[in-house]
């Protein structure tokens, strides 16, 4: 099929709120058309008049001339990101069609956005624009010109997408949260993610590490940031809460359920829902979610099949591959998981140097937040142990140690303040070697939370038989630590 696609001139096409013989798309209809239909684009939500009067006209001299309204619903028609990114999704389904694109009516990112399309996207596009009869060579009907580019072998959109985060300053959230030189690599690669809208993601990383911030992150950065962010741990609840959660239920569907009630994929139409612990997820939650994902629809408990446009940003803690050749997570939900995903570090893997960064921006912020006139002093002691320290419960672990030192402490904080797990001697340990690696390898399972690969890389070993081997050893069970 051949399609003419272009957004409707508001200026241009009307005078007086009426659509005009003179404007740019009917001239186009009367001097270029020769297509299956136009897809006449509206940045508005749907009902706009402008855009039926100027199909009305259209339609009435040009009998054969077929035009479909598209509303795009765009907040923002200066906001180039906000453009492509709703354009982007539209056309996904255009793979086997030649589409000619007319630039000329829009504003100026509504024509920029084109031309990254044209380069980015691999449609069978092109580009024109017209000179008004004045200016063209024959005086008599207006100039179509072709735009030729040549492509290049990088997307452009991605080019300057690049350098338009190149520095930290551009990733800055906000003033309450720290981005050391570890996470900024993690953000610019968010941020990428969220000016690509028709994709998920899914973010790896320990409890406390700043998964929902990151999807917070991606979502402010979007062309959905206008729009419902919603966040949901799916470890915590069971299959039938879990579901009426996510998908609402219908008047009379189950004992309670005493009215029809939506849930968060409707609630947030439009926006985005961040699913944290998916790899905890049952095998029948696996299947309702695949099929939300691949159909982009949702069935309320009771009730009928709806059409949602969501945003899915999915984390886990857990090794979803290892789960998969396990059989507990399915691998046809994993492959549609993991199209962009981003890995956070422990706070123990960000090394002792960025450590010190978060304790001295956790003493400031706790500062500001108990309202004291200075921070909090670490004698030589307290802080040594503070910096030995695994600190399994990552940042948030972090934080709220901070903030308890300022509960019981004015000035001044010493050993005898910390929480007695960072204090409590060893001494009375054997000290063989057998034991030193047992514990340290039971240790590092409980930071890992049990994933055998993670635990296998940050001990060194060459292979995760020689952990295995190890495990069987000392007859430690790893599922204890999951």
């Amino acid at each position: 099929m051949k399609y003419l696609i272009s957004w409707i001139a508001n200026n241009n096409d009307f005078k007086d709120g009426q659509a005009i013989k003179n404007g740019p798309t009917y001239l186009y209809h009367q001097y270029y058309y020769n297509y299956d239909k136009h897809f006449l684009l509206s940045s508005s939500k749907g009902d706009d008049t402008k855009v039926e009067f100027l199909i009305n006209l259209l339609k009435k001299d040009f009998k054969d001339h077929y035009v479909e309204p598209i509303y795009l619903n765009v907040s923002d028609v200066i906001n180039l990101n906000e453009i492509r990114t709703k354009l982007e999704k539209w056309l996904s389904s255009f793979n086997e069609d030649e589409l000619d694109i007319f630039i000329s009516p829009g504003t100026p990112a509504m024509q920029t956005a084109w031309y990254f399309i044209h380069m980015g996207l691999k449609l069978n596009t092109s580009l024109y624009q017209t000179r008004p009869a004045q200016f063209s060579k024959d005086k008599s009907k207006p100039e179509r010109i072709k735009i030729d580019i040549e492509q290049s072998q990088v997307p452009v959109a991605v080019t300057i997408l690049e350098n338009d985060i190149e520095g930290s300053e551009n990733i800055k959230f906000d003033e309450e949260y720290k981005l050391t030189s570890s996470i900024i690599p993690i953000y610019k690669r968010a941020l990428q993610i969220a000016h690509t809208d028709n994709v998920s993601a899914i973010i790896y990383g320990e409890t406390g590490t700043g998964k929902e911030h990151l999807a917070n992150y991606i979502h402010k950065n979007s062309s959905r940031k206008g729009k419902p962010f919603e966040t949901i741990n799916c470890s915590a609840l069971g299959d039938q809460l879990l579901e009426s959660r996510l998908f609402g239920y219908a008047k009379g569907s189950f004992t309670g359920a005493n009215e029809n009630t939506k849930g968060v994929f409707e609630n947030c139409d439009g926006g985005t829902i961040f699913l944290d612990e998916i790899g905890d997820i049952s095998p029948y939650m696996q299947q309702v979610l695949l099929r939300v994902i691949q159909q982009k629809e949702i069935q309320p408990i009771g009730g009928k099949s709806k059409k949602v446009d969501v945003r899915i940003i999915f984390a886990t803690h857990r090794d979803l591959a290892q789960r998969c050749q396990e059989d507990k997570f399915r691998w046809d939900l994993y492959y549609r998981l993991t199209i962009a995903e981003l890995q956070l570090p422990s706070l123990l893997q960000r090394g002792k140097d960025e450590l010190k960064e978060m304790i001295s921006f956790f003493n400031k912020k706790a500062m500001r937040k108990f309202r004291r006139n200075k921070t909090l002093q670490f004698d030589k002691n307290c802080l040594k142990l503070m910096m030995d320290y695994h600190y399994p419960g990552n940042i948030r672990q972090l934080e709220n140690l901070i903030e308890r030192l300022y509960v019981f402490n004015e000035h001044e904080v010493n050993v005898e303040a910390l929480p007695s797990h960072m204090t409590e001697s060893e001494t009375e340990h054997p000290l063989n070697m057998e034991y030193v690696e047992k514990e340290h390898i039971k240790r590092v399972l409980k930071i890992k939370k049990g994933n055998q690969l993670q635990t296998q890389l940050a001990l060194g070993f060459g292979s995760i038989n020689t952990l295995k081997n190890k495990m069987k050893q000392y007859s430690i069970n790893a599922e204890l630590y999951e």
